[in-house]
């Protein structure tokens, strides 16, 4: 179980009830709402009583026309596996356990949990005017009240335990926190974290190298990172957004305030006539949140057509400006103009449960319901006289485990792979016995590409 708060975008107002209904609808892709209660209201406790509630906390709320801040967004992870274990009562008693350790006991709040393609999980908004004093409440150091009762919650519900900040664990084996962990499940592309760990070495000695805090700064803006200070601290932050962040000392002991500052004197941040050219700076290295699958042979053609068609839409309101938002949402959208995508999603949805939780490629079992819609689109399209739709001759080294998948109709998909295991292609068959053979184009093929390196493609 991992709980952390969702910090809330500078740019959006304070809006409760917008967020109230977000968990009530569930309106991400592939995703369903699973339960949802209200507590701390007079008009109610269930779904049907969702509208009033709202009234109601917004009346609270404008008793506080000068705070802009008045919401506490809380997402609650659980493992594969868990949601059997946790009925009604455990999902509102732990709800209720998280609203305790904040301090939220007596305040309004709507909860959900919802149910997605990648986990199980709980949302819940909580009001921070409390309605009985009208006063704010302001969690402090939440991140260390949160693990504690997660740890708590664990052992008293049976469920798999998550290392957390309470036990020295706060990252995972492969130094992310959960907040880089919950970016990359959802984007499917490459956290900042995992960016400046992969390229630690190069990073590390470019701060090695500098002999002032501008030098320090020009070399990080070679790879899109800027350095700032943090409350008693230092951060690195992608510089493109400011979106994603690095504790300092976590990425190295070196990096630490006190030691750089031992260093290099007290911190100075990078100053604006410098700041002009950040941007400006060319590295090949440099920080782009590109897909985590970025050696699959779909991968570069459809990565260049989601950046072409992001540039001009991805401000854009409504669905499909929100389907730019992320990688992984562009190709829930693709797979119904290019089968590929289909590909795509099969050989992501393999990657995070080896990188979340799973052991191997084989655990994955059940259809993702981002595939559902597409697989039925593309069976529709096949020509009446024909039973079968091909992007290309099956090459000889693919392999096919028929089925791998099957959905409680009847529709099996089975895996078609290449000599390295990953999912390069597959074949469906719909419960009317309609087939569905996707495979990678030969020009894709690896071999291929080694021999025509002209070809290659790049991103």
């Amino acid at each position: 179980m991992i709980a952390r708060r969702l910090p809330k975008d500078s740019q959006i107002a304070d809006n409760f009830t917008a967020l109230g209904k977000y968990i009530a609808a569930a309106k991400d892709e592939g995703e369903k709402l699973d339960r949802l209660w209200i507590a701390g209201c007079d008009a109610g406790e269930e779904l049907g009583d969702l509208d009033a509630a709202l009234a109601e906390i917004e009346a609270v709320r404008k008793q506080k026309p000068d705070t802009k801040n008045k919401t506490y967004h809380l997402l609650v992870s659980f493992r594969p596996g868990d949601q059997e274990k946790l009925s009604d009562e455990a999902l509102k008693d732990i709800e209720a356990e998280f609203a305790g350790a904040l301090g939220l006991s007596d305040h309004q709040r709507v909860a959900g949990t919802h149910i997605n393609t990648d986990n199980f999980h709980m949302h819940v908004a909580y009001n921070l005017v409390n309605p009985h004093t009208l006063k704010m409440a302001y969690p402090r150091h939440d991140f260390r009240a949160l693990a504690r009762t997660a740890r708590a919650l664990e052992q008293k519900y049976g469920l798999a335990i998550d290392p957390g900040m309470t036990d020295g664990k706060e990252r995972g084996r492969e130094g992310l926190s959960p907040q880089a962990h919950d970016y990359e499940r959802h984007t499917w592309q490459q956290s900042f974290q995992r960016y400046m760990l992969e390229n630690k070495a190069e990073i590390l000695e470019g701060i090695e190298k500098a002999k002032d805090w501008q030098a320090l700064h020009e070399g990080l803006s070679a790879h899109g990172v800027t350095l700032r200070k943090r409350a008693n601290g230092l951060v690195f932050v992608e510089a493109r957004e400011g979106k994603q962040a690095m504790k300092a000392s976590a990425f190295d002991r070196s990096c630490s305030k006190p030691a750089l500052e031992k260093r290099l004197g007290p911190f100075e941040a990078l100053k604006k006539e410098k700041a002009v050219g950040i941007d400006q700076t060319v590295s090949r290295s440099r920080y782009n949140a590109r897909p985590l699958l970025r050696r699959h042979p779909a991968t570069a053609p459809l990565w260049r057509r989601y950046l072409t068609a992001r540039k001009p839409l991805a401000r854009r309101p409504g669905l499909i400006g929100r389907a730019l938002g992320n990688w992984k949402l562009f190709l829930l959208t693709e797979a119904y103009n290019d089968p590929m995508a289909m590909v795509l999603i099969l050989a992501h949805q393999e990657m995070i449960c080896m990188l979340f939780g799973k052991t191997n490629g084989s655990s994955l079992k059940t259809m993702p319901k981002g595939l559902a819609g597409p697989l039925t689109h593309w069976w529709m399209k096949a020509p009446a006289d024909s039973k079968a739709v091909q992007t290309e001759t099956p090459r000889k080294s693919s392999k096919t485990r028929e089925p791998d998948i099957v959905d409680e109709k009847g529709n099996m998909v089975g895996f078609r792979r290449n000599e390295r295991e990953m999912v390069v292609g597959l074949t469906a068959i719909s419960s009317e016995g309609r087939l569905l053979i996707v495979d990678v184009p030969a020009l894709l093929d690896r071999k291929r590409r080694r021999q025509f390196p002209m070809q290659r493609d790049k991103f």
